[in-house]
C-alpha cells in the first residue's frame, strides 16, 4: 500500500484510515463524505492542533486476516 496525496483524490466511502498531516501527526482518520470533513481518533483526548491532513492510506489487514 502507498500513500494517497489528498491532491490526487480523497477516500470513496467512509472507514478508518491511516493518516498523516502536515504536522507529522500520523495515525486514524476517517473522511466524511457528507460534509467533507476530516477527523481523527487523538482529537476526542486532546486539543493539540494536529493539522491538515496530506496523505491518506486503508489500514493494512490485521494478522492473520
Amino acid at each position: 500500500m502507498d500513500w494517497t496525496r489528498v491532491e490526487d483524490g480523497l477516500p470513496d466511502r467512509e472507514m478508518d484510515l491511516l493518516v498523516c498531516t502536515n504536522t507529522y501527526y500520523i495515525g486514524i482518520g476517517w473522511y466524511y463524505l457528507d460534509s467533507k470533513q476530516w477527523d481523527f481518533e487523538i482529537q476526542k483526548h486532546t486539543e493539540a492542533d494536529l493539522g491538515e491532513v496530506t496523505h491518506w492510506m486503508p489500514l493494512p489487514k490485521p494478522p492473520g486476516v
